[in-house]
């Protein structure tokens, strides 16, 4: 199926979704790796943006963008001072990180009042069409179309001392699908691409009936995704624990 990577800036963040993360007002935001659709579009909207990426050749590509400011660094080790910016956001990565040491980075590179902010764009399947089109992929794979995009990696952030007081919201994100883009996907998925020729005409042809009765006099279907995005308050106490003494010497909180 399409990856949310394939959806333009706008589609991938509809401006409701991009306010909730942000606010409305200039800032000065962080942004840890990633595609470029969300910096460039904050550095649209006025925002003070900085992006770090570890891969050289995403720093360059980045770099062509005279609004963006880039540095090649690791987000586990952010070459930062303390308190530099208002919002940390990180967009369909968050997964890649070391969630013990990236938390602990991005709370002491925020300002009080700070917030880190956290998205992924998953498939919705709650549509009709969709779901028979689930169901017909997993006759041929079971794991067809299981949607593993990373998103289960921010419960880390949702039980993370640094961040206390977390908030999630959905937004609902709309991709434009026309009928062989709809047979493309389908051919291209391993476990159809795999069969034999009849066995695959088959799965393509029962995938063209489908497309064909969801769209009665229409020239395209809206394939659904759920923009979900996770907003959480920093809390500098814990980075600032004291060093407490017992019988048997230093004892450093953890």
């Amino acid at each position: 199926m399409p990856s949310p990577r394939s959806a333009s800036a706008s589609t991938h963040f509809p401006m409701p979704a991009v306010e909730w993360m942000v606010g409305t007002e200039p800032s000065c935001v962080l942004n840890l790796a990633g595609s470029a659709a969300l910096p460039r579009l904050l550095a649209g909207l006025g925002h003070q943006v900085m992006t770090v990426d570890k891969d050289l050749e995403v720093i360059r590509k980045l770099a062509a963008d005279p609004r963006l400011v880039t540095i090649a660094a690791e987000a586990e080790s952010l070459p930062f001072d303390p308190c530099q910016f208002d919002a940390v956001v990180a967009h369909q990565v968050f997964h890649r990180f070391a969630p013990g040491l990236v938390l602990s980075e991005m709370a002491r590179v925020l300002r009080p009042g700070g917030t880190a902010c956290v998205s992924y764009l998953v498939r919705d399947d709650s549509v009709p069409w969709v779901k028979r089109l689930v169901k017909l992929l997993r006759q041929v794979d079971e794991n067809a179309m299981r949607g593993d995009y990373g998103d289960a990696s921010v419960e880390a952030l949702a039980t993370s001392k640094y961040f206390p007081q977390v908030e999630t919201r959905s937004f609902r994100v709309w991709q434009q699908v026309n009928r062989p883009t709809l047979l493309a996907m389908v051919s291209n998925q391993p476990a159809v691409a795999a069969l034999d020729g009849e066995m695959r005409e088959l799965v393509l042809a029962d995938a063209a009936q489908l497309y064909d009765s969801a769209t009665p006099g229409a020239d395209e279907l809206r394939l659904p995704f759920q923009l979900k995005v996770w907003r959480a308050w920093v809390d500098h106490e814990e980075l600032t624990a004291p060093i407490e003494i017992d019988d048997t010497g230093l004892v450093i909180p953890l």
